[in-house]
């Protein structure tokens, strides 16, 4: 499978020109999923595994911020749903780039949520974002879903989101190889969800 990316951090500069109608051409040809969060969560290294761009799901040796947004383009064979592009968004948790999120918001298919449990302030934080990203978007739970990333490759057990979170799927995830396949199913089934409310089934 093929993934072709694009870093977007130009989105900033668009923005503070008031340019973000010019932003329309990129609307994507299939689904449209951003992913979100705070910063330093492990959103960038996810999308890269989530998209094909690398085949397993290793911890960074240095920790790179996104500018603005990254996003990666790839094609994922769907449960009953065949093969799929899938418009993969990279979203900074830079609060400085919130001036791009209008446009980066556009025709959006689906959100996902990510977020660090073992870090202080990430699960309210994480609430907020699903006010801006999903609320926002007049989405329906079934079209988010939650992973909970933690560092530790030794992390067992199962984590809960803020109540206001309850009706969203949480998926448990680590560097752990042995929870890749549980990603890659659930983030599938994910996009069956999105895919098919798009479609209207």
């Amino acid at each position: 499978q093929q993934c072709e990316i694009w870093d977007h951090g130009f989105l900033k500069a668009a923005a503070l020109k008031g340019t973000m109608p010019q932003l329309e051409a990129t609307q994507p040809t299939g689904l449209k999923i951003l992913v979100c969060g705070p910063s330093a969560s492990g959103k960038t290294t996810i999308c890269r595994f989530l998209s094909t761009e690398v085949e397993t799901l290793v911890q960074p040796s240095a920790y790179i911020e996104t500018k603005g947004v990254r996003i990666l383009e790839c094609e994922r064979n769907l449960p009953g749903r065949g093969n799929q592009q899938c418009e993969i968004w990279d979203v900074s948790g830079n609060s400085q780039f919130e001036s791009c999120w209008p446009a980066i918001m556009q025709d959006v298919d689906g959100v996902v949520l990510v977020y660090n449990p073992d870090k202080d302030g990430h699960d309210i934080e994480i609430g907020d974002w699903y006010d801006y990203f999903v609320k926002n978007n007049d989405l329906e739970p079934s079209q988010c879903i939650i992973l909970a990333h933690h560092p530790a490759q030794s992390h067992r057990g199962m984590t809960r989101p803020p109540p206001k979170l309850k009706a969203v799927k949480v998926v448990d995830t680590s560097y752990d190889t042995a929870i890749t396949t549980v990603l890659q199913q659930n983030f599938d089934d994910f996009l069956v969800e999105c895919h098919d409310k798009k479609n209207g089934r």
